[in-house]
């Protein structure tokens, strides 16, 4: 479904009983849309950044809507236990541990250290790089706002916890019992649908 056939789809379960403009409709959709994508690690989210060293500054930019980095470290079997995100440095792929911020201090003797400067979206080197080499690392993107012709990356069976969402945002507003009781009603429904959207990306890991 594209942005506007939810919209659509909400508008049709609130039966005209919504007084929300066209813009504010836009905008409810655009806030649930955010939520459903903050809401889990989903594979569909996940992104890989890229950046090369300096040799005269110890940090590489972070890609634009990078959120945080993501589980890069495992090997997909029962048997390994998953470790914390590393960022890979060079053409052998060093692991570089990733560490607090405010720990950096601690680690600035060491080379294969890096830690997130989230205000300024870097990558920062606990102890500055000697070379130029190529950065990798995966992470959580956030997701830009849809137009109204454009379609949600998640399958359709999945959207429906978009509009079920909105619906139940409306009615919370709306002071009737019976709004607040359809209100509950779909929050009950948009929990299943996220319910089993979890279940589906637990299936595209396997782990």
């Amino acid at each position: 479904m594209t942005k506007g056939q939810i919209i659509t789809k909400a508008q049709l379960y609130l039966d005209d009983s919504s007084e929300l403009s066209s813009q504010e409709s836009s905008d409810l959709f655009d806030k649930f849309y955010r939520m459903f994508n903050s809401s889990h690690t989903w594979e569909g989210t996940k992104a890989q950044g890229t950046g090369t060293t300096s040799t005269t500054v110890p940090t590489v930019d972070l890609d634009t809507g990078f959120l945080y980095l993501t589980q890069n470290y495992n090997h997909t079997d029962q048997s390994y236990e998953a470790d914390r995100p590393v960022i890979f440095v060079g053409t052998e792929y060093q692991p570089y541990e990733v560490v607090s911020w405010s720990d950096r201090r601690q680690y600035r003797n060491h080379s294969n250290k890096v830690c997130i400067d989230f205000p300024n979206n870097q990558l920062l080197f606990t102890k500055q790089p000697t070379a130029a080499e190529v950065v990798e690392y995966d992470y959580h993107k956030q997701q830009t706002a849809l137009t109204t012709d454009d379609t949600p990356w998640m399958p359709e069976e999945f959207q429906d916890w978009i509009y079920h969402r909105m619906v139940s945002d409306d009615y919370m507003v709306q002071q009737s019992p019976k709004g607040k009781s359809y209100a509950a009603e779909n929050r009950a429904a948009a929990e299943e649908i996220l319910n089993n959207a979890k279940y589906w990306n637990a299936q595209l890991v396997q782990i």
